[in-house]
């Protein structure tokens, strides 16, 4: 489980990692505010009870959708539902997708 008041309020690519595999990417404008209430944590949960942890990289946010694409064809995790790199070019598609 995490501490969501110790991240920091930046853009970046997040990670969840359950026993040493990312099972989860994804993007975010503001990590803290994403994670103060993500639609994730069910699965998380009902998957891995307490046994995850959450990594993340500072991205800019003109280079968010780009490297949310690389690290899912990387890790190629189980919970997440879409393929980012498919909407790679689809501009609007990705703005809702950042927040």
């Amino acid at each position: 489980m995490i501490d969501v008041d110790l991240l920091p309020a930046t853009s970046g690519i997040y990670r969840v990692w359950h026993e040493g595999q990312v099972v989860y990417v994804g993007q975010t404008t503001n990590l803290r505010k994403r994670w103060k209430n993500h639609h994730i944590y069910p699965s998380l949960f009902k998957a891995y009870g307490m046994n995850w942890k959450l990594d993340f990289v500072e991205v800019t946010l003109s280079n968010l959708n780009r490297a949310e694409a690389f690290a899912y064809r990387h890790f190629n995790p189980v919970l997440n539902k879409q393929n980012p790199s498919s909407m790679l070019g689809r501009t609007e598609a990705l703005k809702t997708q950042a927040k």
